[in-house]
């Protein structure tokens, strides 16, 4: 293989002169072949897209989590709520007005938990079918660089997991 190289001379007009020498050819790496090196590109792609989509889903199940307190308040309860909410509304005052805005305001958070939990329930859903569509794409790339590489380039070749509590 021929290298250029810069090799300025002391005069001003040498100064901006190049060479050239032969080099020894690199020795084969077989890791770096195209065929290996586009599997593993393709298995590295392949898991970044299955952590995302596992991390989203454990957001998810989370925030999932932190809404089933609120749903978890029995029909009764919330009844109890309405009907105190609505005599405190009749009897007036500033104490009872107070105590009726408070009333509202919880009523108020547990309709937003029901649509957050309608939301959250939709988002879940996506990030499983991506979830599995990556790890059918892992697992496919995965074949791929036991096909295509040595053993000694092959990396991690376990297929993922997604712990979801």
């Amino acid at each position: 293989m021929i290298e250029t190289y810069w090799c300025p001379g002391p005069w001003p007009w040498e100064w901006f002169r190049t060479c050239t020498r032969e080099v020894p050819d690199p020795p084969f790496d077989p890791c770096k072949a195209q065929p290996c090196a586009g599997a593993t590109a393709k298995l590295a792609s392949a898991r970044g897209r299955f952590n995302s989509a596992c991390k989203g889903l454990q957001q998810v199940n989370a925030f999932s989590k932190l809404l089933q307190p609120i749903l978890a308040a029995p029909v009764w309860m919330l009844v109890g709520l309405v009907i105190a909410m609505a005599v405190a509304t009749l009897i007036g005052g500033p104490i009872f007005g107070t105590i009726a805005v408070i009333i509202f305001g919880l009523l108020v958070i547990y309709g937003i938990a029901w649509f957050l939990s309608v939301v959250v329930g939709k988002m879940a859903q996506s990030f499983a079918t991506e979830l599995n569509l990556a790890r059918i794409e892992v697992t496919d790339a995965i074949k791929d660089v036991v096909a295509s590489c040595p053993e000694q380039c092959r990396g991690d070749t376990s297929p993922p997991d997604c712990k979801l509590e």
